[in-house]
């Protein structure tokens, strides 16, 4: 699936998930969904969705940012609490950003593409912000999933070359737009629901 696809259903994935009921949970959903629905892609340094996979990345980065803006600006919490565990908020980011390496270094569909990934990356995150795992956990298996319904394998238990596709749908097709479009109206309603139930 394309980039805004992955982005929009990890985004509902994660807000459905979460189920926000105050302002810092919404956010906390936001930028699990969003930056765990299109991570899986930093793999994609010399290929044709290179691109694509750059905007999805750039739309996560710049969400996340306007969140933590929003918290900080606010004091809601999350910049609050990332801050009172400074070592174990330094060394969950240190592993994120090795780990970010190691993919965007690595073939396309391969270790980003995996449980093995998964469970890394949700330790990093879980280790710089607690509250951030649950969504940020479904949203990259989101993108596995979805990646699961094309036609090239997602290699689910990597370093093992066992790979699962179900070849029901190409990646920029019409299931791509389908999807998408779910995702984000999803999104946006869920969103709505969350910001009336912390204001009530």
């Amino acid at each position: 699936m394309m980039s805004k696809t992955h982005y929009a259903v990890g985004l509902a994935t994660s807000l459905a998930v979460i189920q926000p009921k105050t302002i810092n949970e919404c956010l906390t959903a936001v930028i699990a969904g969003t930056i765990g629905g299109v991570l899986a892609d930093n793999d994609i340094l010399d290929n044709d969705y290179q691109a694509d996979a750059l905007i999805g990345q750039l739309l996560a980065a710049g969400t996340t940012a306007l969140a933590v803006i929003f918290d900080y600006l606010f004091k809601l919490g999350i910049c609050q609490t990332i801050v009172s565990r400074p070592i174990l908020s330094i060394i969950g980011g240190v592993g994120f950003v090795v780990l970010w390496f190691v993919g965007f270094f690595s073939d396309h569909r391969t270790f980003t593409h995996s449980l093995t990934a998964l469970a890394l990356y949700s330790l990093a995150v879980w280790l710089i912000y607690p509250p951030i795992l649950l969504g940020f956990a479904v949203a990259y298996f989101s993108h596995l999933f979805l990646d699961i319904l094309n036609k090239k394998k997602v290699p689910i238990l990597y370093p093992l070359e066992f790979g699962v596709c179900l070849k029901m749908c190409y990646a920029n097709k019409t299931a791509n737009k389908v999807f998408m479009y779910i995702g984000f109206s999803a999104s946006g309603i869920l969103l709505i629901i969350s910001v009336i139930v912390s204001l009530v």
